[in-house]
């Protein structure tokens, strides 16, 4: 019967919250993929205590991700996790090495066929997700056994699980690397996969405005360029003195300039077609005996009744046929009357012409093209979406949760909350939108090949680790004996002679007897390293001096920084209460600095800030004086036995000194002027024996002169308290 341990309930309790808090802000990677650090506690416990303790824990942190990814399968697969590391603890087998086997016979593929079955997520996804889970695993198992290894002194438990047999050196080494390598190579993989997701994504993005700016200009210009032919067309007829009958020619020549146009037409003032190419299409005899009328037609409304040229959305064609069409229309007056438009003239763009433009345009593989009219129909949409002509385009924003500089959509799974498609998109002149789509499966095969590659890598390492280490142990164990039985003259024998046991090793007597023998040689390199030691410390103590007079100083300016100040405030303290003698705390700020930086760049800023230092060196002089950068540009002054009735007048010239300095910035034509605040207390030392005190007062000072306008000084005097208490 299993007997509980308050103290290992407690601590694997303790260490669940602790996992289960850190879960609930998993570390995001890219897209909906997290790295789950909080499970590296229940791995501690399993090695620490064993499976049931490591079930308690694993239960607890699983919460954190229960809540923060709304999916109990968490629960499942982490608990078995742990019941199986604590049960091949047991065994004596290394949890890394335990929990590489969990996951690759049971974790990722019981993980795959719940994905598969019971989650949305698309098949492209399932392998990526499955790996990284694996991954996951791994780290969390390498980094608890680190810790267990690390801090082995903090982890004195009574009754914790122990070896059944005394590991061998070689396996111990071998194990060591293999955790210090398995969490070097999984970090490193882990950050670089990410910068080069990173820098995929800004090529992709870049791609994607790349190739809808291309397309978009080309659609415009193929747009403009029909659009300017329908127009002169139509001034070229208004102007003709040809009888209507012989327009036909004419409209049949421009039809042959322009094979975009699936097809043309002319029409009276009251809609009906007298012209019309190609004629065999229409009809000769509807032509001739104007039967065929298009009055109910947006295009010739547009165009002849509010004379303008238009571009139609895109509508089913009929007459010529059923073809999805896109309509150009301009008026057409009579020579004599440019006021009252006659009829129109009007033309069918081909819409497969845009495969054209797609063709010519689109130089990125895997990039698709979808142009979508003002009432959001589809006129064009790349062969491979399969999105047919003139349906109603719809899609949705996805992938919300993701971490991701890119935009995405899905057009067929409206509801999935995993995207389909990348995206950007590009509006045209007319109020057409055109949208660049790339699939996003290629991105995440992309880092599934990246993982796939860590995991083989680590596989590969851990193998050679494993030779390797083992060479290496043999190649220090072995040595060891030969040099100890090299410098042994006597052997093992007598071994109380040597206060050596009985049962120690032969190498550990032999090398007790070669250590003795040498021990006036090693006092003697013992002294000769005590002096230079010795000389060191001395160079050392230098070296020291020199590095806290650093610490003391702020790099920009070389004033005293903030720590200084408040070190050096102690001792000035102490000198003025002894002599009952007045100080003053001052704070000078610079006006309007966020304007400065704004406008001259930060090296302007800097070199204000530096102007200001030396301004403040060669007027507060005295060597008690303290003058620090206490932060950003504000400025502190402690200013020991100071004439109380010169404060003010004192640091009023310093405020008109800082007024008239001019500063000229690098690179710029422009001169800096500055001015600054200062709010300042004097009093009797024993006004207040803390820094914070007077600083408040002088801040609320400075705060007031910020109020009046800046370019102030305010300075007040309070009374020294009575009850003053040293």
């Amino acid at each position: 019967m299993l007997k509980v341990s308050q103290q290992h309930l407690k601590l694997s309790a303790l260490l669940g919250l602790i996992g289960l808090l850190i879960n609930l802000y998993p570390i995001p990677l890219f897209g909906n993929v997290q790295l789950v650090l909080g499970n590296l506690f229940f791995v501690i416990v399993a090695i620490l205590l064993g499976p049931w303790y490591a079930l308690l824990c694993a239960a607890i942190s699983s919460i954190g991700l229960i809540v923060s990814w709304s999916s109990i399968h968490v629960f499942l697969f982490f608990c078995a996790e742990a019941m199986w590391l604590g049960f091949t603890r047991r065994k004596d087998i290394y949890a890394l090495y335990a929990d590489i086997g969990f996951w690759l016979i049971i974790g990722m593929p019981l993980f795959y066929l719940y994905a598969t079955n019971f989650s949305e997520l698309p098949q492209s996804h399932l392998s990526f997700i499955t790996l990284k889970q694996g991954i996951n695993g791994f780290i969390c198992a390498a980094l608890g056994s680190l810790a267990v290894t690390v801090f082995s002194g903090f982890w004195y438990l009574k009754n914790k699980v122990r070896d059944k047999k005394r590991r061998t050196f070689h396996a111990q080494l071998t194990y060591s690397f293999t955790l210090v390598l398995t969490i070097s190579l999984l970090s490193s993989a882990l950050v670089f996969n990410h910068q080069v997701i990173l820098k995929q994504q800004e090529s992709l993005n870049q791609n994607l405005h790349d190739s809808a700016v291309h397309l978009g200009q080309a659609t415009e210009v193929f747009l403009d360029t029909h659009k300017k032919a329908i127009s002169n067309a139509s001034q070229w007829l208004s102007l003709s003195q040809t009888d209507i009958s012989g327009w036909q020619e004419r409209l049949t020549k421009l039809h042959e300039s322009y094979s975009d146009f699936i097809s043309m037409i002319v029409t009276d003032s009251d809609a009906r077609i007298i012209a019309a190419t190609p004629l065999e299409l229409l009809g000769s005899e509807k032509v001739k005996n104007k039967s065929f009328s298009v009055k109910d037609r947006h295009y010739f409304q547009e165009a002849f009744y509010k004379q303008q040229t238009f571009v139609s959305p895109a509508f089913w064609g009929r007459g010529f046929g059923t073809d999805p069409i896109v309509a150009i229309s301009a008026p057409i007056y009579n020579g004599s009357d440019s006021v009252q438009a006659a009829g129109i003239i009007e033309g069918s763009l081909n819409l497969t012409s845009f495969v054209d433009i797609e063709q010519k345009n689109l130089v990125y593989e895997m990039q698709s093209m979808i142009l979508i009219d003002e009432n959001e129909r589809i006129i064009y949409a790349s062969k491979s979406l399969a999105l047919p002509v003139l349906s109603k385009f719809e899609s949705v924003e996805s992938g919300k949760d993701y971490k991701t500089s890119l935009q995405l959509i899905n057009l067929y799974n409206l509801n999935n909350p995993n995207p389909e498609f990348v995206y950007t998109n590009y509006q045209l002149n007319n109020g057409w939108k055109l949208y660049i789509v790339k699939p996003f499966s290629p991105l995440l095969k992309l880092l599934e090949t990246q993982y796939l590659t860590t995991f083989t890598v680590l596989l590969l390492s851990l193998i050679i680790t494993v030779i390797v280490t083992r060479v290496i142990s043999t190649r220090l164990t072995d040595p060891l004996t030969m040099i100890a039985n090299k410098f042994g003259d006597k052997g093992h024998k007598n071994a109380a002679a040597y206060h050596i046991d009985e049962e120690s090793p032969q190498e550990f007597l032999t090398l007790y007897q070669s250590i003795k023998k040498s021990k006036q040689e090693l006092i003697s390199y013992q002294l000769e390293l005590e002096e230079k030691v010795a000389i060191r410390t001395f160079e050392l103590e230098k070296a020291n001096k020199k590095l806290q007079s650093l610490a003391e100083k702020d790099d920009l300016t070389g004033l005293f920084n903030r720590r200084s100040a408040e070190s050096r405030f102690k001792t000035t303290h102490n000198l003025c209460l002894r002599s009952d003698e007045v100080m003053v705390i001052a704070i000078l700020d610079i006006d309007n600095f966020k304007a400065i930086n704004d406008t001259f760049g930060h090296q302007g800023g800097d070199q204000c800030l530096r102007a200001i230092a030396k301004s403040m060196k060669l007027f507060f002089k005295r060597d008690s004086d303290v003058i620090s950068r206490y932060g950003g540009e504000e400025f502190l002054l402690i200013l020991p036995m100071t004439n109380p009735d010169m404060v003010e007048d004192h640091l009023n010239e310093f405020r008109l000194q800082i007024k008239r300095l001019v500063i000229n910035p690098p690179n710029e034509e422009t001169e800096i002027m500055m001015t600054v605040s200062i709010g300042a207390i004097v009093a009797n030392a024993n006004y207040s024996k803390l820094l914070e005190d007077w600083f408040r007062q002088a801040d609320l000072n400075l705060y007031q002169a910020k109020n009046q306008g800046r370019d102030k000084v305010i300075v007040t005097k309070p009374p020294a308290p009575s009850d003053f208490n040293i």
